[in-house]
């Protein structure tokens, strides 16, 4: 069986650590942990993910949405956006990009892996 590809992009080590190992152990191929949009576009083409587990507030000059809108000029890979920001303007934005999910911090790892499933599978 082929692993999904999952790419991290999330600018907190801790939560990337913590979603990188319950991905794995979940059976996905998590194939980098980012901090930044623009460390993600560049990782994109080579890592070639399935999936993007996507921050909105990270390092550098992009937001996830930022990036993700970038990313959408030339693909259409799912993407689960992790935020803590749970204000309407912020998930407005969320709702406007296609094929996008979103999961509000704190997450339990069981809606994480719930949605990257729903996502990969939709």
């Amino acid at each position: 069986m082929i692993k999904k590809k999952i790419l991290i992009v999330e600018d907190e080590a801790i939560v990337a650590m913590e979603n990188k190992m319950n991905l794995s152990l979940a059976g996905y191929q998590v194939v980098a942990s980012v901090s930044s949009g623009e460390e993600a576009l560049n990782k994109i083409d080579e890592a070639t993910p399935d999936l993007i587990l996507m921050d909105i507030t990270l390092k550098g000059n992009l937001s996830g949405i930022e990036t993700v809108e970038k990313l959408r000029e030339v693909s259409d890979i799912p993407i689960v956006f992790i935020t803590g920001n749970s204000d309407n303007k912020t998930l407005h934005l969320i709702k406007e990009i296609t094929n996008t999910s979103y999961l509000l911090k704190p997450i339990l790892t069981k809606d994480l892996l719930s949605e990257v499933k729903k996502m990969l599978h939709s």
